[in-house]
Parts: C-alpha cells; sequence; structure tokens
C-alpha cells in the first residue's frame, strides 16, 4: 500500500509503498478512503514533536475496519470509522454517548 512517509524532519514526505503486519493486541487496521494531514503533522515534520523516524503520517482519516486486534472490542472489521489524534476514556457516559470531548479523565 502506499503511504505518505517521513524519512528526515524539515524534509519532503516520500510517497512510497509499505507493508503493515497483522495488528497487535490493541491495534485496528483500517482500509483508508481519504486522510489529510493536519497541523499536528506539520509538528512532527518540523521536529517539534520528536517521533522515530520514518513515519507514517495522516492521522486524520476515514475508511472500513479490515481487522481488529485480539484487545479491540469498540470496532469489528467492516465497521466504518473516522480517526483524530484525540485522548478519550471510551468507556464514560460521554463517551458512549458520542461525545468524548466531555470524558472527564482521559485515559
Amino acid at each position: 500500500m502506499k503511504a505518505a512517509v517521513l524519512h528526515e524532519v524539515n524534509k519532503p514526505l516520500v510517497i512510497e509503498d509499505v507493508s503493515l503486519q497483522k495488528p497487535g493486541p490493541r491495534e485496528v487496521l483500517i482500509r483508508t478512503t481519504v486522510a489529510g494531514l493536519c497541523h499536528s503533522d506539520l509538528h512532527f515534520m518540523e521536529g517539534l514533536y520528536p517521533h522515530p523516524l520514518p513515519a507514517v503520517l495522516g492521522h486524520e482519516s476515514a475508511g472500513v475496519v479490515e481487522q481488529v486486534g485480539s484487545d479491540v472490542t469498540y470496532v469489528k472489521p467492516g465497521d466504518h470509522v473516522v480517526t483524530c489524534l484525540s485522548v478519550f476514556c471510551g468507556t464514560c457516559d460521554n463517551c458512549s454517548t458520542g461525545r468524548p470531548v466531555l470524558a472527564p479523565t482521559p485515559r
């Protein structure tokens, strides 16, 4: 599959083929249909958020769940999902009713 890969800080992303492993226990494999690079990605590209490289950017995306890891219970293969970089507990009333931004304590 193709991905935008950051190899060096302050250098252009490289579109290249990457291979994937099966999802780990708390991971989800998504067949991405659209993805965007946002300001958070720019921070990685500029080195403001240090991260091991190479790295695939584009955490804001939409697609369909292909596989789930052994500990994943909140989505299943075939579910349509939207991803974003946010922290939420996933279990409180706010999270379970679609208002994760109001979760009292991220976990």
